[in-house]
């Protein structure tokens, strides 16, 4: 949920009304992706259309409490932020069907996330233990 929330303030909420519709269609769009062809299509979309979000979804995957599900003893301890070294770490983690599905879930709840925050967007606070007043 925090990686959804970073995700959604790439443009902060008092930007233009198209630029917020942009990150939400971007977002939309690396979803449907991510859905229908997998993991990797969906990284090689973002590196070629928002690399901001690729960037940023590269932070959760390197989380702490994240990473430690994707390497072992024998590979790197991070994803690298450079694209093809990031490739070759992806492919690392395919080899083990378990893990790709566990990265696939992370990913496509972020970006669910992130989506909704977006569609929010005009309150920054939303989800950040505040109650709702009726």
């Amino acid at each position: 949920m925090k990686y959804g929330q970073e995700i959604s303030k790439i443009h902060n909420s008092n930007i233009e009304n198209n630029l917020r519709k942009a990150l939400e269609n971007n977002l939309r769009k690396a979803l449907g992706v991510l859905q229908k062809d997998g993991v990797y299509a969906m990284f090689l979309w973002l590196e070629g259309k928002d690399k901001e979000i690729r960037t940023r979804i590269n932070e959760l995957l390197n989380n702490n409490e994240i990473k430690k599900y994707f390497f072992d003893n024998n590979s790197a301890d991070r994803f690298p932020d450079d694209f093809s070294e990031f490739c070759k770490e992806l492919q690392n983690v395919a080899e083990d069907i378990d893990k790709l599905f566990f990265m696939k879930k992370i990913l496509e709840r972020t970006l669910t996330y992130a989506l909704y925050h977006v569609k929010v967007g005009k309150n920054d606070k939303v989800g950040e233990n505040n109650v709702a007043k009726t």
